[in-house]
C-alpha cells in the first residue's frame, strides 16, 4: 500500500485502538484524562461510547479477540476487482487480499491485567511504558523490578478452532506453549518425528524443555534468571551497540501522543449514530472526516515512523493528506453491552482500491471489559538457563559485539 493509503489505515487502526484498546477518552483540547464518570447520565450515542471507553479504562483486565470478518466467497469477490499491483491511489490490492486470505478462519486472543494497584487507563499514560534497557539489562535487581511492574499479558494464535501459539507473561516468568505439529504441517516444515529424532544429540538440560516444546506442552522460562545469566557471562557486554550506532526506534511519548490525538478527533470531530448491534450489544457507527483526522496525527505520524520512512517521508505524508478529498469519511463500528464496551469492529471496504458492494469484510475485535486475571498455567516445564548457559562453551560470545557494531 502507498502512503495515502497508509495515512488512511493508520488513522483508522488509530481510532479503533483509541476505541478498543486503551480506554482513554481526551477532553476538547485533546488532553488525555478527561473522563466521563462511570455511571455518568448518557443521553446521546456519543456519551454512551464515552462512557463505556472510559469504563474500560478503569478495569484492571481486559480480554480481546481479534480476527478478519469474511468468507471465502466474499474475499475472491473482493480479489477479482482488485488490481494485482499498487498505484499512486492506492489501497488494498488483489495481492493483499489473497495474504489476508490465508489467514481466514484465524483469531487472536489477547489478554491484558494491569499490575497491582493500576488500571489499564493507567498504562497508557505518559511515561508508563518508559524503560532504559541498557540500564536495566546491567542491573538484574532493576529489571526483576520493572518486569514485575509491567501488565500481565497473555495471547494466543488459533487456527480453526485449535490453537497453535500460547503466551503468557506474568512478573518475570515467560510461559509459551505451540502445537509443533500443526504449524510443521502447514508450513511445510516436515515431520516433527524427525526433530524429536535429533534430541538425544542433546544434553538433557536442552533435551528436556526442546521435548516438551514438540510435544504441545508448556514451557516455562524465568526472564530475571536469563538477564542475570547472562550478565554473568559477559553476554550482555558483547551485545552492546557501539555509541555511534544509531538504531530507529519508535519513543512511547510520541505514541500517546497519537493516541492523544485520535481521541480529540473522536471528541470533536465525530458523529455517532445507532446502528443495529446484535448480539454483540447496542451498536453505534462512528463517523470521522479522513482529512481532518489525518491532518490531526500528521505529525504524530512523523514523529513516530520518520525514522524508518526515509528522508522524503515528512513530505510524501503531507502530500498524501492533501490529496485525500474534505468529502472523505471513515467509519469504526462500536458495541456496547451492559454499558460495556464489548468490541469494534474497521470495515476494511473503506481502503479498498476498487469499491466492492454487499460483501464483508472487515477486522473485528471482541472485547471483554470484565475478564479474569491472566495467570500461568501449571505444570510447564521450566527452562534451567543457568545450566544452560554453563553447558555452552565459555567464548562463544566472544567477538559477538564487534559483528554487530
Amino acid at each position: 500500500m502507498t502512503t495515502r493509503s497508509t495515512v488512511m489505515t493508520f488513522a483508522g487502526l488509530g481510532l479503533v485502538a483509541t476505541l478498543g484498546l486503551t480506554g482513554c477518552s481526551s477532553d476538547g483540547d485533546g488532553d488525555q484524562g478527561a473522563k466521563s464518570p462511570v455511571g455518568a447520565k448518557t443521553d446521546t450515542p456519543k456519551e454512551r461510547v464515552v462512557n463505556a471507553i472510559t469504563q474500560l479504562g478503569e478495569s484492571t483486565s481486559a480480554s480481546f479477540a481479534l480476527k478478519l470478518d469474511s468468507t471465502e466467497a466474499d474475499l475472491k469477490k473482493i480479489q477479482a476487482a482488485q488490481p494485482e499491483t499498487g498505484t499512486d491511489d492506492d489501497g488494498i490490492t488483489a495481492d493483499d487480499v489473497e495474504s489476508m486470505r490465508q489467514i481466514l478462519g484465524g483469531e487472536v486472543l489477547f489478554s491484558t491485567t494491569a499490575p497491582a494497584g493500576k488500571t489499564l487507563g493507567d498504562l497508557t499514560e505518559p511515561g508508563a511504558l518508559e524503560l532504559d534497557p541498557m540500564t536495566l539489562l546491567k542491573d538484574p535487581a532493576k529489571m526483576k523490578a520493572a518486569l514485575a511492574a509491567q501488565a500481565s499479558t497473555s495471547a494466543s494464535v488459533k487456527y480453526e478452532g485449535s490453537s497453535l501459539f500460547d503466551y503468557v507473561n506474568v512478573s518475570n516468568m515467560l510461559y509459551v506453549r505451540a502445537d509443533a505439529e500443526k504449524i510443521a504441517t502447514m508450513s511445510g516444515l516436515g515431520d516433527v518425528n524427525d526433530a524429536k529424532a535429533l534430541l538425544g544429540q542433546l544434553p538433557p538440560v536442552m533435551a528436556t524443555p526442546a521435548g516438551a516444546v514438540l510435544d504441545g506442552k508448556w514451557v516455562s522460562l524465568d526472564l530475571a534468571e536469563t538477564f542475570e545469566a547472562l550478565n554473568k557471562t559477559g553476554a550482555l557486554d558483547e551485545l552492546e551497540l557501539p555509541e555511534t550506532t544509531a538504531t530507529p526506534s519508535i519513543d512511547p511519548s510520541q505514541v500517546q501522543n497519537f493516541v492523544a490525538s485520535i481521541g480529540a478527533a473522536l471528541e470533536n470531530d465525530s458523529t455517532i449514530d445507532e446502528i443495529d448491534g446484535g448480539d454483540r450489544g447496542d451498536g453505534y457507527r462512528v463517523d470521522v472526516p479522513v482529512q481532518k483526522i489525518a491532518k490531526a496525527v500528521q505529525d504524530d505520524l512523523v514523529s513516530i515512523f520518520g525514522e524508518f520512512g526515509g528522508k522524503d517521508f515528512e513530505k510524501d505524508i503531507a502530500k498524501s493528506i492533501n490529496e485525500i478529498a474534505p468529502s472523505e469519511h471513515f467509519t469504526v463500528d462500536v458495541f456496547v453491552k451492559d454499558d460495556k464496551l464489548s468490541g469494534v469492529s474497521l470495515d476494511l471496504t473503506q481502503i479498498l482500491q476498487k469499491p466492492v458492494s454487499g460483501v464483508t469484510f472487515a477486522l473485528a475485535a471482541d472485547i471483554d471489559a470484565e475478564a479474569d486475571a491472566v495467570k500461568g498455567p501449571s505444570g510447564a516445564t521450566a527452562v534451567d538457563i543457568t545450566a544452560i548457559m554453563n553447558a555452552i562453551p565459555a567464548d562463544t560470545f566472544s567477538g559477538m559485539g564487534s559483528a554487530i557494531g
